[in-house]
């Protein structure tokens, strides 16, 4: 009976740990931005932080410390929310963990500033490459915002400051956008 307690109380104090403090372990790639990103709230475990850091590791961010921009994400049993110093909470609505978190690190590094999006050609601009931004939800579609930020994301990360949206789709769950990056000057 002993150990039937004590297993109950291990598993219930490993499930509301508290915060925790992401840190991205050592990557080849160097980082193009680095933030700190506390995941906090009732519904926060460990798939949860494994998916922020994931995202994290994708995008080429650093989670780390002491970072100039930092953040808490609340994952609740409903409205989940990012709290950042200074500015108005970001509320999500219903969306996975993998959508909460590239939300939460797009507000974080700003990447709206930094790679700007239109369904426009440039022009005198450098192109990077073709990218694919995806979000797959379970019940309901994946998010188009989530979407859009992975492709940011993949255009950041190949040196690029624009992307041009060409395409939107969406099969089942599964909301993908492609279209191209450029460097523009």
């Amino acid at each position: 009976m002993k150990v039937i307690i004590a297993s109950l109380v291990l598993a219930t104090a490993c499930r509301s740990s508290g915060p925790v403090l992401l840190q991205s372990p050592a990557t080849q790639q160097p980082a193009w931005a680095t933030v700190s990103l506390i995941i906090a709230g009732d519904e926060a475990d460990e798939d949860k932080r494994d998916s922020c850091v994931e995202e994290a590791r994708n995008a080429g961010i650093q989670l780390a410390a002491g970072a100039p921009s930092t953040g808490t994400l609340y994952f609740l049993d409903h409205d989940d929310y990012l709290e950042i110093p200074g500015m108005p909470n970001l509320v999500f609505g219903a969306m996975g963990s993998n959508a909460t978190c590239k939300i939460a690190l797009a507000r974080l590094t700003r990447i709206d500033s930094i790679v700007r999006m239109t369904k426009t050609d440039p022009t005198g601009c450098e192109p990077t490459g073709s990218v694919e931004g995806t979000d797959t939800g379970f019940f309901l579609p994946g998010s188009y915002d989530a979407a859009i930020i992975e492709a940011q994301f993949k255009v950041r990360t190949q040196g690029g400051n624009l992307f041009v949206q060409d395409a939107m789709r969406q099969l089942g769950t599964r909301v993908a956008v492609n279209g191209r990056g450029f460097r523009c000057r």
